[in-house]
């Protein structure tokens, strides 16, 4: 396949060297430190094995030329702006799978690129670039659940899927995926939302009955917002994804957490703040998530400036 990666970190470059690996001609689309540094082998760090994959372009800007696959590697505030720049990438048969967080991503895309070429998606795995061409995977290989925004998987969207688990990430097939990233919006915003709140990884945060409780508590603000917008979601979600919250490292903050701690700007709009949103548009109180989101808006607003 033919195969374009915007975006130059941990996500992107992880994506783009299993890929490329897996055989196929990938396209990283980055800033000039990332083209300057694609003069040398992409390095993937991964169970404690370096390995240099030859053959990944880097450029600036997006070919003109459509590609089998697009991955949107970027982060969630720049999804739109991003959609816009693809356009010369996307021809009638491009499949467009975004990485982001959050549950607006998807719809985004669509809306500039056409929902028939959207393939929703979550994803788990933890990427850290490390330089400008060189990306470790800390952790288990990447898992995805993905699927269509409308009816069901088509030859092109089979192909991706098998292209997917030929380079060795675990893919599910999602029935519903609304559902599917409604639920993983439960987990990332009010683990990563707690975690920020009282500044420590998971391992401390479950420990704890009263903060743990608070995780749960939060999720269930979600559940109930997903539900006012007819999401499939239920009570049984909420045990499933607390049951991935205790299972998780010690160690384990998101993303999210981290950007807010390191004072860079983050995610916190289209997590914690996409819940109160969506929440006061149905009136649904969601006041942990407020809670959250007003407390870490200052230094978001700071990151930002």
């Amino acid at each position: 396949m033919k195969v374009t990666v915007f975006g130059a970190g941990g996500m992107g470059l992880y994506f783009a060297a299993v890929l490329a690996r897996a055989g196929h001609q990938v396209t990283v689309i980055g800033r000039p430190a990332t083209v300057a540094a694609a003069q040398h082998p992409l390095r993937l760090t991964r169970g404690g094995e370096d390995v240099d994959i030859r053959g990944i372009r880097a450029v600036t800007t997006v070919d003109p030329d459509p590609a089998d696959l697009v991955i949107v590697a970027v982060k969630a505030w720049q999804v739109a702006e991003a959609a816009t720049a693809l356009l010369p990438a996307v021809g009638p048969e491009t499949v467009v799978l975004p990485l982001q967080n959050g549950v607006e991503a998807a719809s985004d895309l669509s809306a500039v690129l056409g929902e028939e070429h959207i393939l929703g998606c979550t994803c788990v795995v933890i990427a850290q670039r490390v330089a400008p061409w060189e990306v470790r995977c800390l952790g288990a290989d990447a898992t995805v659940e993905i699927g269509p925004l409308t009816g069901e998987f088509n030859p092109a969207f089979t192909t991706v899927a098998t292209a997917l688990e030929a380079a060795g990430i675990g893919v599910t097939r999602s029935a519903d995926i609304q559902a599917t990233l409604w639920r993983k919006l439960m987990l990332i915003a009010s683990y990563g939302g707690v975690g920020a709140l009282s500044r420590q990884p998971v391992g401390i945060t479950r420990a704890e009955p009263e903060t743990a409780a608070l995780v749960r508590a939060a999720m269930h603000e979600v559940l109930e917002v997903a539900q006012a917008r007819g999401i499939a979601l239920t009570t049984d979600d909420v045990d499933r994804m607390m049951k991935v919250y205790e299972s998780f490292s010690p160690d384990t903050t998101s993303s999210m957490q981290r950007d807010l701690a390191a004072a860079r700007p983050s995610e916190l709009a289209y997590q914690n703040g996409a819940v109160l949103r969506f929440g006061r548009a149905a009136s649904i109180p969601t006041p942990i998530h407020q809670t959250i989101y007003a407390s870490q808006l200052p230094g978001e607003t700071l990151a930002r400036s």
